[in-house]
């Protein structure tokens, strides 16, 4: 825009000194070399001027290019091969980026061979190597771009990367200090020698690396302060049993640069009760609690005094509650302390908001220990044990995918300093409970399956429920579809059992068709009528018509007799299974059956 100004003032200059030559006539004399010339208008002189002035620019042209022909051609072929290399160049890098290494590797020559000083290309020639797995020829390539300052930092990334890949730590360590000592402000070789310090317990190091991470612009100032404080916090933890009021110092300075970190309120808080500085202690728990509840706080809190009574540690987390409920850490502090104090009922209460759709593990096992101390409803309790196997985790301290029973001030996996996070497992979402969970199941009593419910709470219920089938998964069901199931199967062993009485006129029908059995048989009882016998005692079978067991009786099946030694077996195992079986059932006797459909499954009820 301004070119396009500038030639259009020059073009209006012009113009207006034409038309003010134009606009004042006149002649000129000249007197040059022995030569006059008179009278020559003014217009023709500038013109003349102008002629001469592209004269000779034109032959200073002319000689230019006869001199600067060879370099123009050369020039003009090192431009076209330098654009050939950089459109090489890009091909690959999208190659790379595609996942296409015959391609990426192709480009790769024709790029060396085209920009060969370009890093670009001793970079293209590394990511296709390695795209093709060579890892010696990408170590080698980056080995080579150690020696040229502008590709030393992306060598030494480069083989900081392959180092790792190969497990050789001491190798990344190296190559992470000399790209540290090289730029400061390189976000990735700041933070692993961070880690690598952090590993060797080297905090003051670490410290002053923090440091330099914000002057360099890496960290800003509440990044800074975090991790500054999780070094803090660290330090504190190792000198607690040995120093305490060095653990105190440290502790709370990293508590004031960040307040939200959970253990190093815990540990000053720890400290300092132990102190005997209960007010100071709980100052930095509620602190704390009001911007990260967590049970540790909780805990420190409620036992900052030491002989407290179950009742006066339930007063204390009720007045950290009062600072903040803390949502579901806050129900499970005041549960275990009611559980404690045996105050059934606000255990119930701090636990009911929490506990309406998928409940995690700790609630479940919570409710199940409520439910068995309240009421002694050992049911109910298995019941809340069983939904804590599929129940999803409880939160932990995790980081980068690693879960740790308490919290590292380094991460394992990446070497990053605070890393560790009190959250709920990712890999562990939807996954099977703790082992505690499934220890606690395993007890001697039957467990209720998908194609089973037992029930049994009165006398001699335990007996059938041990005969009855029970499946390998748990049915759940709720309060009143068992007290439901519970009535219709009392109902039904009422009537079963009123169905059995004999009526007087089969008492004595059966009293004449036994006394011809008798003195059919008088010396042996055979097996079909012992096995008559124990049906019509369990009751397991519905009762025959008068008539029915006259005709029986008037004509008894004919059974071989058995030798001489069988029978002594034949009695033994009679009472055998008399004393296997409850009420004298055969083994194919599962006892009084409903075919009532309960939940979409046919059941067997004890």
């Amino acid at each position: 825009m301004i070119k396009l100004l500038l030639r259009f003032a020059v073009l209006v200059a012009l113009a207006f000194a034409f038309t003010w030559m134009a606009n004042q006539p006149g002649t000129m004399s000249v007197t040059w070399l022995g030569y006059q010339i008179d009278e020559i208008p003014v217009y023709l002189a500038m013109l003349a001027f102008f002629i001469l002035f592209f004269v000779i620019w034109f032959v200073w042209w002319v000689i230019r290019l006869v001199f600067c022909t060879p370099g123009a051609v050369g020039g003009f072929f090192r431009s076209r091969r330098h654009r050939k290399g950089i459109d090489a160049l890009s091909k690959g890098m999208v190659a790379v980026s595609a996942g296409d290494a015959t391609t990426a590797r192709k480009q790769a020559l024709q790029a060396k061979k085209l920009v060969a000083d370009s890093p670009l290309a001793h970079l293209l020639e590394a990511q296709a190597a390695q795209l093709r797995g060579d890892n010696s020829r990408v170590s080698q390539i980056y080995k080579e771009m150690l020696d040229d300052p502008e590709t030393e930092v992306v060598a030494l990334r480069g083989l900081y990367v392959a180092a790792r890949k190969q497990g050789d730590e001491a190798a990344a360590r190296d190559y992470a200090e000399r790209a540290n000592r090289r730029d400061g402000s390189l976000a990735w070789a700041s933070t692993a020698v961070s880690g690598y310090l952090s590993s060797d317990g080297d905090w003051p190091a670490v410290d002053s690396l923090i440091d330099r991470q914000r002057r360099a612009g890496v960290l800003d100032r509440d990044e800074a302060n975090a991790k500054r404080a999780v070094v803090l916090t660290a330090q504190a933890m190792e000198v607690e049993r040995d120093d305490p009021a060095a653990a105190i110092d440290l502790a709370t300075r990293a508590h004031k640069l960040n307040p939200a970190l959970v253990p190093a309120a815990v540990v000053a808080g720890r400290v300092q009760a132990e102190q005997g500085s209960l007010r100071k202690a709980a100052r930095i728990l509620e602190k704390t609690w009001r911007l990260s509840p967590h049970p540790e706080i909780a805990d420190t809190y409620v036992h900052a005094r030491a002989g407290d009574s179950a009742q006066d540690r339930l007063r204390r987390v009720k007045e950290l509650l009062r600072v903040s409920d803390g949502g579901v850490e806050g129900a499970v502090a005041l549960t275990h302390v009611a559980i404690d104090a045996r105050d059934w009922r606000a255990a119930r209460k701090a636990l009911e908001p929490h506990v309406t759709e998928r409940p995690p593990v700790r609630l479940c096992m919570l409710m199940a220990e409520i439910e068995e101390g309240e009421f002694g409803n050992t049911g109910k309790a298995r019941e809340w044990l069983s939904r804590a196997v599929r129940a999803p985790r409880d939160p932990a301290w995790t980081a980068d995918g690693f879960v740790s029973e308490s919290w590292l001030p380094v991460s394992p996996v990446s070497g990053e300093l605070g890393a560790f996070a009190w959250k709920v497992p990712l890999t562990a979402l939807g996954a099977p409970a703790e082992d505690e969970v499934i220890a606690a199941l395993d007890s001697e009593a039957p467990l209720p399956g998908d194609d089973a419910i037992v029930v049994g709470s009165e006398a001699g219920d335990e007996d059938v429920a041990d005969a009855a089938p029970v499946g390998d998964d748990t049915v759940d069901s709720d309060e009143a579809v068992e007290e439901t199931v519970v009535a219709e199967a009392e109902a039904d062993l009422v009537e079963a059992a009123a169905e059995d009485e004999p009526k007087p006129s089969e008492a004595e029908d059966d009293a004449e068709a036994a006394d011809d059995v008798v003195e059919a048989e008088p010396d042996e009882e055979t097996p079909a009528k012992a096995e008559q016998a124990v049906a019509d005692r369990s009751g397991s079978q519905a009762p025959e018509s008068s008539d029915a067991k006259a005709d029986a009786a008037e004509e008894p099946a004919i059974e071989p007799e058995p030798a001489a030694g069988d029978e002594g077996e034949m009695e033994e195992t009679a009472e055998e299974a008399e004393e296997l079986l409850p009420d004298n059932r055969q083994p194919d006797d599962p006892g009084p059956r409903t075919d009532r459909p309960v939940n979409g499954r046919r059941s067997w009820f004890g």
